[in-house]
């Protein structure tokens, strides 16, 4: 006759595997449905910015401006304007002292961009690859450049840039609320 503990053994390793892929399957299928409705219904998630790298492009008022678009998870983020009133997004202001201040080159080939490359005044530069938006969670405009900016005037602002007859044209400009565009961050030095 086998004892209760050796039956509750052979039980345990005949049905672990089983009752753990349906534990995790649940598991897996509830936070699908919660992002799933957190998406659809436009819920606000708290972005954490921690791995935020900086360069000093030499310019008059010391801002630091970020290496790259913010990520998450290694995926470029796409917020509406409303998520970025507590993130260090750039001015206007800010962003019209770098567009005077550098030297500016489009990266691509016959009007398609694929980068614009911005030099400062000591030499560093930076790259802002092409981005498009998010619009009903589908990006489109993927060929141009767009990031939000603050302005004290506007809500919605965006910084917008393309190519048209191998020339580089910028637009700092109003956007739909709907819309989703990436950040890019600044800092003082």
């Amino acid at each position: 006759m086998i004892e209760l503990k050796e039956k509750a053994g052979i039980y345990a390793e005949e049905n672990v595997i089983n009752i753990l892929k349906e534990a995790f399957a649940k598991v897996y299928a509830d936070g699908y449905r919660d992002g799933y409705r957190d998406c659809k219904e436009n819920v606000s998630v708290n972005l954490h910015f921690c791995n935020t790298e900086y360069v000093d492009l030499g310019l008059p008022s010391g801002t630091l401006w970020s290496t790259d678009y913010e990520k998450d998870e290694g995926e470029l983020m796409y917020v509406p304007y409303e998520l970025t009133a507590d993130k260090s997004i750039p001015t206007k202001e800010q962003w019209k002292e770098l567009k005077k201040c550098a030297k500016w080159e489009f990266i691509g080939e016959e009007d398609k961009l694929t980068a614009v490359k911005c030099t400062g005044p000591n030499g560093n530069t930076l790259l802002f690859r092409i981005t498009g938006l998010m619009d009903f969670a589908k990006i489109t405009r993927s060929g141009r450049v767009f990031f939000w900016v603050r302005s004290a005037i506007e809500k919605n602002c965006a910084v917008h840039m393309w190519t048209y007859n191998n020339e580089l044209h910028e637009d700092t400009d109003k956007q739909n609320s709907n819309l989703k565009l990436p950040l890019r961050l600044v800092q003082a030095k």
